[in-house]
């Protein structure tokens, strides 16, 4: 556990990379989240182009389990959308 935590911590920036995504990008992030708070995601939203940011209500850093259903419905909805694209 520490060294999976030493080597997240140590880990180079790749900020700079996120313009090179293009394949289509849905960033999920609790509204409650402390450890990786939205205006994480929404940096994340903005260095992706065309990347969609939902942000789960009522959740922290595990939306998927505290929210399982708002999560799914927001990648189900992703997923109707890049399918039909």
């Amino acid at each position: 556990m520490v060294g999976a935590l030493e080597a997240l911590r140590d880990r180079p920036d790749s900020t700079a990379t996120l313009e090179t995504i293009d394949v289509p990008t849905l960033i999920v992030v609790g509204k409650e989240d402390v450890l990786t708070p939205p205006g994480e995601a929404m940096l994340l939203h903005a260095g992706i182009r065309g990347s969609t940011l939902e942000v789960i209500a009522g959740a922290g850093h595990v939306a998927n389990v505290e929210r399982p259903a708002a999560v799914n419905h927001v990648i189900t909805e992703f997923l109707a959308k890049v399918t039909l694209s």
